[in-house]
């Protein structure tokens, strides 16, 4: 549930960018929102994910109340995992507040492991901010976990050798977070490509990475959750499995994202198109019968692989995958209701930069 179009930042990568407003609020009243979630919670919701723009702004000239009153009202109608996915920059009040400890999770979203590597994208002085707010929520006892643009400065290598993405993870490790989350910033033929910076990396890049941090993940390496965006696998692979390969949160169902305009979709690549699934006026949700319903463009008689990202893009000998696919992820809607590892092989997939 996006509660508010407001931000306090102007990140460079933001797929959210259209939307959000500096001047003027656009949020979900509280009326409004409630019922919206008792009305998935009877569908069979479980997980929540507040966010933004900037879900602290959410109510922030009234103290917060809203959405204090928000995380309340959701957790009272049985969700099982509440989440807030915010940029950490003026969270403090909020951290002190007894009320806010209802959340399962707080989710910082955060560049880099150093002002150098994530202000050019989120703005001057938000590491400082966004890390003393991570260790402040984390002696708290708050369960933090990070959010982080896979960007091209992790895709080079380190004086280590290492690519620098390992160097993100060890960093997030340090801070004692849970998990880190990342997601990918690729071109894909798709109308956010025009609005999200130019720092994605190339598919052969990214290929490489996951073919040296995902083993490692596998192994223990880490201290810490990773979850870790494939985005790709070559065709031979995707055929050798598709029913795990083709995870589709559009032909699975297995969420919906809330957006102060009215507008209910599903894929995350739609965002800010006129695209979506569903509208919401009136104490009503109205199913889309239009051209603009964003099934129409989906087979939804089988698995394949990404359908927005693969219709106007081609990206040679691979085919590109949802990304929200991240294997073994310790994710509340991939293992506990999803249970989707159920439908990996029983041989491990080959290392996609390995098959041709």
């Amino acid at each position: 549930m996006y509660i508010t179009d407001r931000c306090n930042i102007n990140c460079e990568q933001c797929i959210y960018k259209p939307s959000i407003s500096h001047f003027i609020r656009e949020e979900i009243p509280l009326q409004v929102a409630i019922p919206l979630l008792e009305s998935f919670r009877s569908l069979g919701a479980t997980k929540t994910t507040f966010l933004g723009g900037e879900p602290t702004l959410y109510g922030h000239g009234r103290s917060n109340e809203p959405l204090l009153q928000l995380i309340e009202a959701t957790r009272s109608m049985g969700y099982q995992y509440i989440r807030i996915d915010t940029n950490g920059q003026y969270i403090n009040k909020l951290l002190d507040n007894s009320r806010f400890h209802d959340l399962s999770e707080i989710a910082f979203s955060l560049d880099g492991y150093s002002p150098e590597t994530n202000d050019p994208l989120r703005g001057i002085g938000t590491f400082d901010k966004c890390v003393a707010s991570i260790r402040k929520a984390i002696s708290l006892g708050y369960k933090c976990t990070i959010t982080c643009c896979v960007h091209r400065e992790f895709v080079k290598r380190g004086e280590n050798g290492r690519f620098k993405l390992d160097q993100m993870i060890r960093f997030a490790e340090s801070l004692g977070i849970h998990t880190i989350n990342f997601h990918d910033l690729f071109k894909a033929g798709i109308p956010m490509d025009t609005w999200t910076g130019n720092f994605n990396p190339t598919v052969e890049e990214w290929v490489a990475v996951y073919d040296e941090i995902y083993p490692a993940t596998q192994n223990g390496d880490y201290g810490i959750s990773v979850r870790l965006p494939q985005c790709f696998v070559t065709k031979e692979e995707f055929a050798r499995n598709p029913k795990y390969y083709g995870f589709c949160p559009v032909k699975l169902g297995e969420r919906v994202m809330v957006h102060p305009n009215g507008t209910i979709r599903i894929c995350s690549n739609l965002i800010c198109t006129g695209f979506g699934t569903a509208r919401y006026l009136d104490d009503t949700i109205e199913w889309d019968h239009t051209g603009s319903n964003e099934l129409h463009g989906h087979d939804m008689t089988k698995p394949t692989p990404c359908t927005n990202r693969s219709r106007h893009k081609s990206y040679g000998k691979y085919v590109p995958l949802c990304f929200s696919f991240k294997p073994d992820q310790e994710e509340h809607v991939w293992q506990e209701r999803l249970q989707w590892e159920q439908h990996r092989t029983a041989a491990e997939p080959t290392p996609v930069s390995s098959l041709v």
